[in-house]
């Protein structure tokens, strides 16, 4: 079957899936990172009340006509009030208030001046203040930030700290959101064995699974972990049946390639499931084969750990974009300076692993080969480099995919 390029397979994939639309209602501290799935509309003035933006005293401003540091405005301190209280103490002329920061400004009061400005007398509670004060000085209105009424956060955002902040002071505690994709992740192989099980002849760990699934813990999303499977392709895709029901999303590694233990094919078979392609023209990570069964997507990733990894983040990025109505970032891509080289000549497209800062994409490690997992460590993009390329010489400049 012919190879098809990587932009031709992204788009069969998006063409195959749907955003979802479910809703679900959510502490607002557990919102974080889901996208709003209501208008959310102020049930309150905030403040709900005219408030003191600092320490000082409050009075009338009229009282305070014609003062100066030669003939000050004398005030009786009456009462004071912290944030938290609310006073409806009348008051007279040439009368006044300590007040706090965030305290309820009284009735008829109309202004604050800071306490560094006066003199105040604790015993006799004697104030003097040195100059006229404006109407409405150091004077926060209520509703001043919001209004009864008025549309604070939209549908279709993104909730963020700032947002989380915003709903509790306004006394909300819950807010309805988009759900995030449940996404199943199988390995299949019978040499694979679950980390903290001795390590037998032939066998290897799993590194794929725990790979993917912190990857997806990563991006937000709480990945369902399924203990790895022997190839059998009927038991396989028995499995893959019942699953699909609880999940929106699978993805399998290994058993995508032609040996005798590549059960993929079989399996889709088993299922009944639409093969949508098989191999795209990328190297690492050839033999990726897509399906469809039910209205959901399997993506089956070839069993090599960075040729994993790069198809997750081709591949796998953009679908779980459009599934969360973006609330799961797709990869960025930019230019970069190559440090260090790759001497390898590149007859297909090809992706390397890398670390970029600053504009320079560092390429010193020698362990490229897929297999290798260890040479993760330390890297944060992957590095395309064009077919027919000869080799990659210090200098040069690179497209680079940012995958963390």
């Amino acid at each position: 079957m012919e190879q098809i390029n990587l932009e031709n397979a992204i788009e069969i994939l998006l063409e195959n899936v749907k955003p979802l639309k479910e809703i679900e209602e959510k502490y607002i501290l557990d919102s974080l990172g889901f996208v709003l799935a209501e208008d959310i509309i102020s049930p309150l003035n905030n403040p709900p009340f005219n408030r003191s933006p600092l320490d000082g005293f409050t009075f009338n401003n009229l009282d305070t006509l014609g003062a100066t540091k030669e003939n000050p405005a004398v005030f009786k301190v009456i009462s004071e009030i912290f944030a938290g209280d609310f006073s409806e103490e009348n008051f007279k002329p040439k009368e006044a208030f300590r007040i706090m920061t965030g305290a309820p400004i009284p009735n008829n009061c109309n202004c604050v001046i800071k306490q560094e400005e006066v003199f105040f007398d604790e015993n006799t509670k004697v104030l003097k203040v040195y100059r006229e004060l404006k109407e409405f000085e150091n004077f926060c209105f209520l509703g001043e930030d919001l209004k009864v009424g008025e549309i604070v956060i939209k549908t279709g955002e993104i909730i963020t700290y700032n947002h989380i902040g915003v709903l509790a002071s306004l006394g909300i505690n819950s807010i309805k959101v988009f759900k995030k994709p449940k996404v199943g992740i199988l390995s299949l192989g019978s040499e694979l064995l679950m980390p903290g099980t001795p390590l037998e002849k032939g066998k290897i760990y799993n590194s794929n699974l725990f790979t993917l699934i912190s990857k997806l813990k990563h991006l937000g999303l709480d990945g369902v972990m399924y203990p790895p499977m022997s190839d059998d392709s009927v038991c396989v895709a028995n499995f893959i049946s019942k699953e699909l029901k609880n999940i929106d999303f699978l993805i399998t590694t290994g058993g995508v390639s032609v040996g005798k233990k590549d059960i993929m094919h079989d399996v889709i078979k088993e299922l009944g499931a639409k093969r949508l392609f098989w191999k795209i023209n990328i190297q690492p990570g050839t033999p990726v084969l897509a399906s469809k069964k039910d209205e959901k997507l399997i993506l089956s990733l070839s069993g090599n750990p960075f040729a994993s990894l790069v198809n997750f983040e081709l591949l796998g990025r953009p679908i779980l974009s459009k599934m969360s109505l973006n609330s799961i970032k797709n990869t960025n891509s930019t230019v970069a300076i190559v440090k260090g080289g790759f001497n390898k000549k590149s007859s297909k497209r090809r992706f390397i692993r890398g670390y970029f800062n600053d504009g320079n994409v560092f390429l010193n490690d020698d362990k490229h080969s897929s297999g290798s997992i260890s040479s993760l460590i330390g890297k944060n993009a992957i590095v395309e480099i064009l077919p027919d390329t000869p080799a990659l010489k210090e200098g040069d400049k690179v497209k680079v995919i940012l995958i963390d």
